[in-house]
């Protein structure tokens, strides 16, 4: 197998991917650099030569080389050249540039049809709002073939304002939190003997299946676990704090005290933060997610912590976590039995609007 052709230089790079993009497309599908590995700088730099355009004809090549990448997975390096074309046309194509490639309808035997199911998702995160023709066709094209990115809604409300923030921060990474940090940024709670006694009548109430997708998206960190119980009775919300926390017997919290356990207030769109930048990273070990796979695996874990059929609108699910409350947690450094305290620890506790329901999610991961 021949060389593949040598690159211009980077001036040359930039006039072609302004006036003559087709160049840049040859280059980058060449025979020869495939049979490398698609998934080389060389390659990823002519994507953003390419998607750094405003122009039609560059926008077009782009796609075309994402389609290029998705028919040849799982050649070397293809399934990440195409999720690298996605996110760079999500964050810098506009969908009137786009709109053309989404005018033909999907089809479950091509394997484009996943290039540009990924797409129109990664454009809908970043609050695009494609609720016009053709995007609202694909979609419905997309659930009639039972394409899981299908349930997504083809806009990102404010909700999801922390997974847009953090869906565009290459190599954001979970992080731990000491009680001290996490007291010095958000509202304290303090334990309570009537708290601590709740918690030692709460009924500890499995369900494997909502567990397996609560804890889905920090399914490469190192460690993970979600718990629901049923407290005998409503809760007084000031006893939403440690002390019922630590005596409910959660797993992820053994060993950990009133003391050595930090809980703050939240709110849910903190929460999906975390989920997603969980996903997308991939922990230390793991392999990330395509942007539009953490959407969905953080959505649904969220529906799973608050016990809600995946059949309830995005819009209810959204009025229904403001009606939750929500806690964030920080075991204090090498305390209790499940968090590493090395890396990243991140656990949440919420209360549902019954005050009779609490879930606890943790993760925990390390070098």
């Amino acid at each position: 197998m021949p060389e593949p052709t040598a690159l211009p230089n980077d001036a040359s790079l930039k006039v072609y991917a302004a006036t003559d993009p087709e160049r840049l497309y040859v280059l980058a599908t060449e025979p020869a650099r495939t049979a490398r590995s698609l998934y080389v700088p060389e390659v990823l730099k002519l994507v953003e030569l390419l998607t750094g355009q405003r122009s039609q004809a560059a926008t077009d090549c782009a796609v075309r080389l994402g389609e290029h990448a998705a028919r040849l997975v799982p050649a070397p390096g293809a399934a990440k050249l195409m999720d690298h074309v996605v996110r760079e046309l999500g964050r810098r194509s506009t969908p009137v540039h786009l709109r053309p490639h989404f005018e033909q309808a999907p089809a479950s035997e091509d394997p484009v049809t996943e290039f540009r199911a990924r797409l129109l998702h990664e454009l809908a995160l970043g609050g695009r709002g494609l609720l016009d023709e053709p995007y609202t066709t694909y979609q419905e094209g997309l659930r009639k073939l039972g394409h899981p990115l299908s349930w997504l809604p083809l806009t990102s409300f404010h909700f999801e304002h922390t997974v847009r923030e953090r869906a565009w921060s290459p190599g954001d990474m979970l992080g731990s939190m000491s009680p001290e940090e996490l007291y010095a940024r958000y509202p304290a709670t303090a334990p309570t003997a009537t708290g601590a006694g709740a918690g030692r009548a709460a009924l500890h109430t499995p369900d494997d299946r909502r567990t397996e997708v609560a804890v889905d998206p920090f399914a490469e960190l190192g460690r993970s676990a979600a718990e629901f119980f049923t407290l005998p009775e409503p809760l007084d919300p000031a006893d939403f704090n440690s002390a019922l926390l630590t005596a409910l017997g959660a797993t992820s919290l053994a060993g950990l005290t009133a003391e050595t356990l930090a809980a703050a207030h939240t709110t849910a769109d903190d929460v999906i933060g975390d989920l997603y930048v969980a996903a997308a990273s991939g922990g230390v070990w793991g392999d990330s997610r395509p942007g539009a796979y953490c959407r969905l695996s953080t959505w649904r874990a969220l529906y799973a912590l608050m016990g809600l059929d995946l059949s309830v609108p995005h819009g209810h699910a959204v009025r229904a976590a403001a009606d939750h409350r929500w806690l964030r947690l920080a075991p204090a450094r090498r305390t209790g039995d499940f968090f590493f305290g090395d890396l990243s620890d991140t656990a949440f506790a919420v209360l549902d609007p019954t005050r009779t329901r609490v879930a606890v999610i943790a993760a925990t991961d390390t070098d």
